[in-house]
């Protein structure tokens, strides 16, 4: 059975930023994002406990990490009973953790 994955709102956000700023930049990129992006959740759907762990959260939650390929992101991901909860779309630079709190929300 296919887990249905959701998505932190504050995920989105990101994930729409980096997208608008890509296209900004040259035009069809930010879409080649989401293409790349598409298929990096649909391999974490297929094998959600395929990436190893990541980190673990306070609550012993395993938090997990795809690559999207071609672009300096992470989809940062916990798998739970019901659902796999997408935190962050990361960039490979940014400040690791800061999607931490997250699971809490």
């Amino acid at each position: 059975m296919t887990l249905p994955q959701l998505e932190h709102p504050e995920a989105v956000a990101e994930f729409d930023a980096a997208v608008h700023w890509y296209e900004e930049q040259e035009p069809g990129v930010g879409l080649a994002l989401i293409d790349r992006a598409q298929r990096a959740r649909h391999d974490i759907a297929d094998w959600p406990s395929a990436a190893p762990p990541f980190t673990t959260a306070g609550d012993g939650t395993v938090i997990r990490s795809r690559a999207v390929h071609g672009y300096p992101y992470r989809i940062v991901y916990a798998v739970e009973r019901e659902a796999i909860l997408i935190l962050a779309y990361a960039h490979d630079r940014r400040e690791p953790g800061y999607w931490l709190h997250r699971l809490n929300d």
